[in-house]
């Protein structure tokens, strides 16, 4: 089901954003007129369906009112879907789009933004989309009192000026994930915003001081357990303590709300393999706490599970997917990333981490080790579901937490889509929709091309086949196209392959095909889904001799047959109608290669193979046939035709 979206007059998204178009709908499992409306009763429904927002097409240049040049389109979409589906971005008595009693956001609350700040480039969380939520953070419909924090623990490692040093860079300067790289995380404190109420807080000089339950003035960590989180005095004077609180002198207030971005990334091979929600969140840890050794890696589940369920739950996740890294760490060089203009969002980080890699990082790099179900990733989204859940949970409607037990099981998710930008640019043109291929053009060069249109400049293209038109996670084909070309053409060999899949051993099935564009900016567009399949073969036509044919004893016969596109024949010829132990005329005939010029074909008998016949069938009656089979070895047999001999 799908709506357009429009916002209320008066709505905090009215102005501007209303020239623009924003289609919602559902997948995975439940339509969305099929959802219920969310219900508050002060614990959470057992499994219920886990909702996810992605918004998709987000447009290169995201910022797009004149009137503040800091809203942005992608989150603003993120923001109104939520809404939508009973997630309110604001708590208030207000009734609106974005605001209600159960939203997520106080006038009065710290909400710390983790980002990631240990890399630059595109390894870094973008700051244009930091930028937009910070903005309609502080547009909080009954004012906004609290203090936005941008915080990050680099391990030694990093810096919220997005100049770090190393892991190949080029040079130590500063290179935010941005339109503009000078748009670091404290040019935005200090520059876009440069207001008391955002500020910033970098955790790598105190993570090697451990303090105290009862110190509340000095920054550095407690350990709980196995795992440790930071307490630290904010610039505006508030004193937060993760896993406790904000301290106010005699008890804790709970007006602490962490908002966890992280840039989705390929991280390691054999470790975590990727990064996400669950590991961005763990990166919090002190890693000078003892435990490094631990979480590197057997127990990374269990300390991402324990950090979001023992010391802070987020109250949402938004996984950064402008840029995804797909095959490097640092977000350098540029060709190991792709812009892909996404961003995912979710209260259940496991069930997040699934849908981001198999959805989205997966069919980026076509690295099979970046599959959800890949062991070295489902073993930390198995170990972090287990911790959460084991503790019941992360249900808290006081934090505006609506989602209870988490979960990595596709079938109790339900994804809520919204583009933010306009449609596909890519339409398919040929082969039409549901086309049925003949065995004649699996004959040499006589294999279909594949045309598509695009409407502007794609540097190019990417030809998915799958037997599975909602799944191309894991193609059966793919194929490259440069982005002056809009067709592509298989070899003979790779449309045979194609064609045997779609016969599969005689239970025909449809093959789907579509088209993956990228823009010169490295934006990934979507064709639509076009199926087709492969057609009965067809059997060859005896066309002499005839059926009751009396045959010269003294002349071996030549057998004629029209191919009907099969390419190997071999003659048969029995004493018994239903060809019981025929003879096998002594070696198969093969056609010409060109379906079009080689229709009849002669298969001469010698005399010394109809003397073989002669025995076999003596004064009796003959039966004889044509066994054939096309270029993918399916086998067909003609008509019987009976003859004697005289």
């Amino acid at each position: 089901m799908a709506s357009p979206f429009r916002p209320r007059s008066g709505s905090i998204l009215s102005k501007g954003i209303s020239r623009r178009g924003f289609l919602w709908g559902a997948v995975a499992g439940v339509c969305l007129s099929m959802l219920p409306p969310f219900r508050h009763v002060g614990r959470a429904q057992a499994r219920p369906m886990t909702p996810l927002f992605w918004i998709k097409d987000i447009p290169d240049l995201p910022f797009y009112d004149p009137g503040n040049v800091n809203y942005h389109v992608g989150v603003d979409s993120l923001l109104q879907g939520m809404g939508r589906q009973g997630l309110k971005w604001y708590r208030s008595q207000q009734e609106t789009d974005l605001a209600g009693p159960s939203g997520l956001i106080n006038p009065e609350d710290v909400a710390l933004i983790k980002v990631n700040a240990q890399w630059k480039y595109r390894g870094c969380t973008n700051s244009d989309l930091v930028r937009g939520l910070i903005q309609r953070i502080l547009d909080h419909p009954d004012g906004f009192e609290g203090e936005v924090v941008i915080f990050e623990n680099g391990q030694g490692r990093g810096s919220l000026n997005c100049d770090t040093e190393g892991s190949g860079y080029p040079d130590a300067g500063v290179h935010a994930n941005a339109n503009d790289e000078s748009h670091s995380f404290l040019y935005l404190v200090g520059t876009v915003f440069n207001d008391p109420r955002v500020s910033s807080y970098l955790l790598d000089p105190v993570r090697t001081s451990f303090i105290g339950n009862d110190d509340h003035s000095t920054d550095g960590y407690r350990r709980f357990e196995n795992v440790s989180y930071p307490c630290f005095t904010t610039a505006g004077g508030r004193r937060v303590e993760l896993r406790e609180g904000v301290w106010q002198g005699g008890g804790y207030s709970q007006n602490l709300k962490l908002i966890n971005i992280p840039v989705l990334k390929y991280h390691d091979t054999g470790g975590s393999e990727i990064t996400a929600s669950l590991k961005h969140f763990y990166g919090v840890v002190s890693m000078a706490d003892g435990q490094s050794g631990f979480r590197h890696y057997d127990g990374l589940g269990e300390t991402c599970g324990k950090m979001a369920v023992s010391i802070r739950t987020p109250v949402l996740n938004i996984i950064d997917a402008i840029w995804v890294s797909h095959s490097s760490l640092a977000g350098w060089p540029t060709a190991t990333t792709l812009r892909a203009n996404q961003i995912l969002a979710s209260q259940d980080p496991v069930a997040l981490d699934y849908w981001a890699a198999k959805y989205i990082l997966y069919p980026l790099s076509g690295n099979q080790r970046h599959l959800p179900d890949f062991p070295g990733i489902d073993a930390w989204l198995t170990g972090a579901r287990d911790v959460i859940n084991g503790q019941g949970g992360l249900y808290d409607s006081g934090q505006g937490i609506q989602v209870g037990e988490v979960t990595k099981d596709e079938q109790e998710m339900v994804v809520h889509t919204a583009s933010a930008g306009p449609p596909a640019t890519i339409s398919l043109e040929a082969p039409p929709s549901d086309s049925v291929f003949g065995s004649g053009l699996l004959i040499d060069t006589y294999q279909p091309s594949f045309h598509f249109t695009a409407t502007e400049i794609f540097s190019k293209f990417k030809i998915l086949f799958s037997l599975d038109p909602l799944d191309f996670t894991d193609p059966v084909v793919r194929a490259n196209s440069a982005g002056a070309s809009n067709q592509w053409t298989p070899s003979i060999r790779l449309w045979k392959r194609i064609m045997a899949l779609s016969d599969n051993h005689g239970g025909v099935r449809n093959m789907y095909w579509k088209v993956l564009g990228t823009r010169p900016g490295q934006t990934v567009v979507e064709s639509e889904v076009r199926s087709f399949r492969i057609d009965a073969p067809l059997a060859p036509a005896l066309l002499s001799p005839h059926d009751g044919d009396v045959l010269s004893s003294g002349v071996p016969p030549t057998v004629r047959v029209r191919c009907n596109s099969n390419v190997t024949f071999q003659l048969q010829i029995s004493s018994a109608i239903d060809m019981r132990n025929p003879v096998r005329i002594g070696r198969s005939f093969r056609a010409g290669k060109d379906p079009n010029s080689v229709t009849d074909l002669s298969l001469p008998v010698t005399p010394r193979q109809w003397a073989a016949v002669k025995k076999r069938v003596g004064e009796g009656t003959g039966y004889l046939r044509i066994k054939a089979w096309d270029e993918i070895n399916r086998e067909t047999c003609s008509e019987v035709a009976s003859f004697t001999i005289h």
